[in-house]
């Protein structure tokens, strides 16, 4: 599978965000690779959009753990459901639900890709329903990190993008990785 194959199984609409909002294949594909080396229960996606990434981690995983994509815009997880119907796939599940207000605690491992950033930038958002500044940014970002600093020791974050920061309170770096297209990391709660 290729970016441009799996975009073309999107809605017009949201085809030309893919570079900006939705997970290159290329860097699930590194993800998979370095999970499989991993105790893993559970891999949540924060932020889930369109359901790129978990679609296409479960088809890696073959089994191997369940995924789960949360995402606050309906029209996106109907988006995603479409997808995994007409992809024939089980094992990944998607949630409504806005993950600042009703954290989805309990996964051995987390995704985010460039978290919260389109609440800061207007250019290449998904819709303009939300409130963009650097105020609302910070004050989110804040927020999913408290949430993230609640999870249990042990506890992997996998950041694609940047967190909005160099650091991530009360977790230790463990792997980073620099792409052309982006960094990704791997966090540990400490």
């Amino acid at each position: 599978m290729t970016d441009e194959i799996w975009d073309s199984l999107l809605p017009v609409a949201y085809k030309a965000l893919s570079p900006y909002q939705w997970t290159p294949i290329e860097i699930t594909r590194f993800t998979w690779e370095y999970l499989k080396t991993e105790s893993v229960y559970s891999v949540m996606d924060l932020g889930s959009g369109v359901g790129k990434f978990c679609l296409n981690l479960v088809q890696y995983a073959n089994g191997s753990f369940p995924v789960y994509g949360v995402e606050d815009r309906k029209e996106l997880v109907e988006v995603s459901l479409e997808l995994k119907q007409k992809m024939g796939l089980t094992g990944v599940h998607f949630i409504h639900s806005d993950f600042l207000v009703n954290f989805p605690f309990g996964h051995s491992h987390y995704y985010v890709f460039n978290p919260l950033y389109e609440m800061m930038k207007g250019e290449h958002s998904i819709d303009f329903k939300k409130e963009k500044s650097a105020m609302v940014f910070i004050k989110n970002l804040q927020i999913l990190k408290n949430h993230l600093n609640h999870c249990k020791k042990g506890t992997k974050v996998i950041t694609y993008h940047g967190f909005g920061g160099t650091a991530l309170p009360g977790y230790k770096k463990i792997l980073k990785k620099e792409w052309e297209i982006g960094e990704w990391m791997v966090w540990e709660k400490e």
